[in-house]
């Protein structure tokens, strides 16, 4: 315990005189080069000796200075103006920074140091000043969160920089050559401080910088070539700041730029002028300012753009070509702005486009193919957009659809059918605080989904939501999860179960509820349709019974051929032409045909050309109608009687027909027995009198029974029920009727 206790007051006392022996020849040498001020430096207080003392080690290192910017005040012991006055001075320096240096290792009290990977962090160590006592071969140095109110020559120690966190101090300027020992240096942050403007001179030497953090200050003025000196700068960060425009040459030796972030400005129209000089550029950030409209001109030709944020604007019309000259455009973000419509037409240029962020706009209405071309889009989100009606074919287009968002559209009350069917590659759903009471597996393909959100919409649980239930039960039972489903948001707004989770019901309470009224009107609906579906196949059963008695089925006519040559095939064939074949008459000239009458006489047999014959429907009696009690009526017993008549004519003629068919059939029999022992050899009119078989024949014959299809046209009388049904063919010359030729 003793041993102990010595060692603890050892080790105060060895570090004790250890300081005193360094204040002890600090004096000796000051008194050796003539300096009685040094010994009042040594009695100054701290914070004023810190100060005299960087000044001096900052002179020995970088050489003559002016004053410090900050106050406008010298704080030096003594003339600068011959070198013995100077001696003192810089002895006293480097004796300090010897004992600092046998105090402290190099490292200021609450620093961090790593000699091994040549990084310092002294954030939050309440700094009012660049500590340096530093290693010289420091790389990566963090100062941030102290209070850094003068960067004047504080870096001449440090020219092997690579990364300096100068962010969240009290810096005002960033004055004129400050880094130009700092040819290294690839990254520097002043975010958060109070600069206001940037000279020309303030980032010289900076050639390797590749990124530039400046945002969250109040930069209000910018020369023109403060980037003169940064043409290897890839990342430029003036967000939070209060920028109105953007000097004109401003980006003119950012020639390897990719990022732009010009985020909460007071900016009133996009910097075409600047983007231009910029053709590198590949994310741009304009959101947060004061945008109006974007017309052709305010995008340039960006080729390599992928990402536009041009959110929180207030953005309320879009020309139709502005995105004609981004053909790389992968990202594009508009919400937040005072679009009443989707700019389906400017949109449509954009054929990459795979994200599209349209929150918090007054959109009201999603038209047919809204999102018309963006065949490749993948993700869309239409958060709080007060929508009211979405129409079935909105997204008819994005087929490669996979992530889609429609929260807080408050208006919303149903979605149409299929309406995101065609995303056949949907995975992401979110339907969050809407209007929606009822949900239909119909709406998108569940199979397929990742994640499903319905959660805060008003939902009715009856049979609607059965599937919805099943959904909760099935990811439930899963060791795994499959889909993403907020379950615990998924409540009842009905009267039955309001206030209950939806997975909490039992499964037999979800049934559609329905009315008496609406039951009674569905039966009597059903009834209705049964009673005349009944009706009409009565009515088509008793017209077809009536159709089959009023109309006879007409015999088929006799074909006929006409032999125009004498046929040396017929001579061997002789036997099946006799059997097949009768010899008709014909005179050399034929009349024209004449017009069709509804009711013909037979032609007499004088003028030897063959007709066909007619075939009527059995009379029907007259006598059955009953008599009339009008005018009318009267009129028509008048026309009956002359029916009457002419039919009793018919009649007559019809004996005598049948009369001359009779004597006819007789000679035609005599003929037949004649031909039997004859050749059909002559040219001349002949019937097929038997047509079975035909397939059996010897294909030169076959050429002489060909027979074109017979037409048959039934005509209805003006003056009874009668029906006259003529078998017309159809001959190719037209002064041979009813005959075919072969």
């Amino acid at each position: 315990m003793t041993s102990r206790c010595c060692h603890c007051l050892l080790v105060p006392a060895v570090a004790s005189a250890v300081v005193a022996v360094a204040v002890a020849v600090a004096v000796v040498v000051a008194a050796a080069v003539g300096k009685c001020k040094c010994v009042l430096f040594l009695l100054m207080p701290r914070g004023r000796r810190r100060t005299i003392l960087f000044e001096q080690v900052a002179e020995t290192r970088c050489g003559p200075t002016e004053q410090f910017r900050s106050g406008g005040s010298s704080y030096g012991m003594a003339s600068h103006g011959s070198s013995p006055r100077r001696r003192g001075p810089i002895a006293i320096a480097m004796l300090a920074v010897l004992t600092s240096a046998v105090s402290g290792g190099f490292c200021p009290p609450r620093c961090r140091c790593d000699d091994e990977t040549l990084r310092a962090s002294c954030a939050y160590a309440d700094l009012e000043f660049v500590p340096i006592q530093l290693n010289p071969e420091i790389r990566h140095l963090d100062l941030s969160n102290n209070r850094v109110a003068n960067l004047h020559l504080t870096f001449c120690f440090y020219g092997n920089l690579e990364s300096l966190d100068l962010s969240s101090n009290l810096i005002r300027t960033l004055g004129t050559d400050n880094f130009a020992l700092q040819t290294s240096l690839l990254t520097l942050n002043v975010s958060s401080n109070s600069i206001r403007t940037i000279a020309k001179n303030a980032l010289n030497g900076l050639k390797s910088l590749r990124e530039l953090n400046l945002a969250d200050n109040n930069i209000t003025e910018m020369d023109e070539q403060a980037f003169k000196y940064t043409s290897e700068l890839e990342v430029l960060d003036l967000s939070g700041n209060s920028i109105t425009s953007l000097p004109k040459d401003l980006m003119k030796n950012l020639h390897k730029i990719r990022t732009l972030l010009l985020k909460r400005n007071s900016l009133l129209e996009v910097p075409a002028d600047n983007l231009a000089l910029a053709p590198s550029l590949e994310n741009v950030d304009l959101s947060e300012n004061l945008i109006q409209e974007l017309t052709r001109d305010s995008l340039p030709s960006l080729p390599s753009l992928v990402s536009l944020n041009l959110a929180d604007n207030v953005i309320r019309s879009i020309a139709d070509d502005v995105f004609d000259r981004l053909p790389g455009l992968l990202r594009l973000d508009l919400s937040g702005n005072n679009l009443t419509s989707v700019p389906t037409v400017a949109l449509a240029r954009l054929n990459v486009l795979s994200s599209l962020i349209l929150n918090r706009n007054p959109l009201g209405t999603l038209r047919p193919v809204a999102f018309r071309n963006l065949f490749e889009l993948r993700s869309l989100e239409l958060d709080d957009c007060t929508l009211e009606n979405i129409h079935a074919r909105a997204f008819a287009d994005n087929v490669n659809l996979e992530r889609i968002s429609l929260d807080g559209n408050r208006e919303l009350k149903e979605l149409p059918g299929r309406v995101l069917y065609g995303a056949r590659y949907l995975k992401w759903v979110s339907l969050r605080r809407c209007s929606l009471a009822t949900l239909q597996p119909t709406q998108f393909p569940v199979d397929g989904l990742s994640l499903l959100r319905v959660g805060g919409n008003p939902l009715v649980c009856n049979c609607s939501v059965h599937w919805l239930w099943n959904v909760i039960r099935a990811e439930e039972r899963r060791n795994e999860t499959r889909l993403e489903l907020d379950t615990n948001d998924i409540v009842c707004t009905d009267e039955e179960f309001a206030g209950k989770p939806l997975i909490a019901l039992p499964e037999g309470s979800l049934r559609c509820r329905l009315s008496p009224l609406y039951l009674s009107l569905s039966a009597a609906g059903c009834l209705a349709a049964t009673a005349s579906i009944l009706a009409l196949i009565a009515h088509l059963t008793r017209a077809k019974r009536k159709k089959r008695l009023a109309y006879a089925a007409p015999n088929r006519p006799e074909f006929l051929v006409y032999v125009g040559r004498s046929n040396e095939e017929l001579a061997k064939n002789a036997e099946s032409c006799n059997r097949r074949l009768l010899a008709r008459h014909e005179d050399t000239s034929y009349d024209t045909p004449r017009a069709k009458a509804v009711v013909r006489a037979p032609r007499s047999q004088d003028h030897n050309i063959y007709e066909t014959p007619r075939y009527a429907r059995p009379e029907r009696r007259l006598d059955a109608v009953e008599p009339p009690t009008s005018m009318a009526g009267i009129h028509g017993r008048q026309q009956q009687q002359h029916q009457q008549q002419q039919q009793h004519q018919l009649q007559l003629q019809h004996q005598h027909q049948h009369q001359l068919q009779h004597q006819y059939q007789q000679q035609h029999q005599l003929q037949l027995q004649q031909q039997q022992q004859q050749q059909p050899l002559d040219e001349g009119v002949y019937a097929v009198a038997d047509v079975t078989g035909l397939r059996d024949e010897p294909p030169e014959m076959l050429s002489l029974y060909r027979m074109q299809n017979t037409r048959m046209n039934v005509q209805r009388a003006d003056y009874g029920y009668d029906y006259e049904y003529d078998y017309d063919y159809e001959p190719p010359l037209p002064d041979k009727p009813h005959v075919v030729f072969v």
